[in-house]
């Protein structure tokens, strides 16, 4: 599996569980729920523990219960947080901007943090981007004028922009509310989201007994409970043994420059090339500079964040390829149990003291 994009094979005697979502036996005797969600691929694995089989149907039971659940989870996370749904949390902020509005716990919780990851980052995680990046068109290839990213940026910058706070009621009861002071700032959790996500679908499948899972956000992977075992692989493999997480090549896509082992936590990359185009012999990349508006310049091709908590990896990645190769590693190797594999745009892959017996690192391969 790949911590950019999923490389998890397709499944078999797929079976509809509703709508959106369905449920099918996978490799390695898991089941697994797809869905299409936060405009991406969803899929989660859920592993039977203990030598037990997901053939038993009470064990599959157990399997899809937890599935249907995590599903259920992310439509209300959709629901919510999405910026485009009229009803979400998010839009009707913004519509009644500059006042209050009531949220979900989810929401208000989910903001907190965002500010928090957005105040250590040095001025390069904000929240507030969506006032930029909404200008940009990375399918067509626009690219905003001066005059239009520079009157956005006068409303970039989430402090005294973003609000989280609460009302009482008389009751004594309290309900979480966002404010979005500024009308024309855009508030966009997309960038931190998934990794918030991932980790209450962590704790949903540890509620529901499945200890063994992966979890696959459309590139935000969380793994628990390390690999199943099997005695028929060359050589034997124990149950537990960590989980093989590739890291993309950002010069070649179809390619994994690295592999990291990781038994419980999650990987994240931010690169380069999920998302750009080239006009007039240049090329722009999505990953957008809260100073500039424009394609962060760095020396840094892909940014890759191990950590248990799938928040950390999301709150970080996009950081540490914009602060540069160098001053990445440092960065992350001051935060306690958050590590980084950095890709230089000169291919070079460096990465910080805790991965040193955990990293494999695979050859570029050369172009033809």
């Amino acid at each position: 599996m790949a911590a950019s994009k999923s490389h998890i094979s397709d499944a078999e005697g797929t079976a509809r569980v509703s709508s959106s979502a369905r449920l099918s036996d996978a490799e390695m005797g898991a089941r697994m729920a797809e869905l299409f969600i936060f405009n991406t691929d969803v899929r989660l694995f859920a592993y039977p523990t203990g030598g037990a089989s997901a053939a038993d149907p009470v064990v599959r039971e157990v399997l899809d219960a937890a599935l249907t659940a995590a599903c259920e989870r992310c439509r209300f996370f959709e629901c919510t947080l999405s910026r485009t749904r009229p009803d979400s949390d998010i839009s009707r902020a913004h519509a009644a901007s500059p006042a209050p509005v009531p949220v979900a716990p989810e929401t208000a919780e989910l903001t907190r943090l965002a500010l928090a990851y957005g105040a250590r980052s040095e001025g390069h995680f904000d929240i507030t981007m969506g006032t930029v990046t909404s200008l940009w068109n990375f399918h067509t290839g626009e690219i905003p004028s001066r005059l239009a990213l520079a009157r956005a940026l006068e409303h970039v910058g989430a402090e005294g922009r973003i609000e989280v706070g609460e009302t009482t009621a008389a009751d004594g009861s309290a309900t979480p509310t966002l404010a979005i002071t500024d009308p024309a700032t855009i508030l966009d959790l997309g960038g931190i989201a998934k990794g918030y996500i991932a980790d209450d679908l962590a704790r949903i499948m540890r509620e529901h007994g499945v200890e063994r899972f992966v979890l696959n956000l459309g590139g935000n992977v969380l793994v628990a409970g390390g690999r199943p075992g099997d005695t028929s692989a060359r050589p034997p493999r124990t149950a537990g043994e960590p989980w093989r997480i590739g890291i993309v090549n950002p010069f070649d896509p179809a390619h994994h420059r690295a592999l990291v082992s990781v038994r419980d936590g999650s990987v994240v990359t931010s690169g380069l090339f999920e998302r750009s185009f080239t006009r007039g012999g240049v090329t722009y990349h999505h990953i957008l500079d809260p100073q500039t508006g424009m394609p962060a310049q760095s020396d840094v091709a892909s940014a890759t964040i191990v950590a248990e908590r799938s928040l950390d990896c999301d709150g970080w990645s996009t950081t540490a390829l914009m602060m540069g190769a160098e001053h990445a590693r440092a960065f992350i190797e001051e935060l306690p149990g958050v590590e980084a594999v950095i890709i230089d745009d000169c291919d070079r892959v460096t990465w910080t003291s805790g991965l040193a017996e955990s990293l494999s690192l695979i050859p570029t391969l050369p172009r033809l």
